[in-house]
């Protein structure tokens, strides 16, 4: 199983996509947990917002569930981040950082 948490964003009107192994799986919203069964073995999974997206992160599920953040990625307390210029820079270059995906932690499933 996959779990993913996101907390409060600036970007909260908006839910997050995601993706796992390529294929929509379903929506999280602000301050939301979901979860996503998937077989045992290696997948990848990102989230996507508009036209932005966090980098793929690959992982191994294996009798566990895996814990993922996803969350906004822009540090909204630096100006420089919301001038015109980093704006064009962030739809040029930085489409895929926008959104930060990452694992929190394993926790242990009892095998019977």
């Amino acid at each position: 199983m996959i779990r993913i948490a996101r907390g409060a964003t600036r970007d909260g009107i908006n839910a997050y996509k995601i993706f796992i192994n390529g294929i929509y799986r379903g929506k999280i919203g602000n301050n939301e947990t979901k979860e996503f069964e998937v077989e045992d073995g290696d997948h990848t999974v990102y989230a996507k917002i508009l036209w932005y997206r966090s980098k793929e992160i690959h992982i191994h599920v294996n009798h566990s569930t895996v814990e993922l953040e996803v969350g906004n990625a822009l540090d909204r307390r630096n100006p420089w981040t919301t001038t015109p210029e980093y704006v064009i820079l962030r739809n040029i270059f930085l489409w895929k950082e926008y959104l930060f995906l990452r694992e929190k932690e394993r926790v242990d499933e009892d095998v019977k």
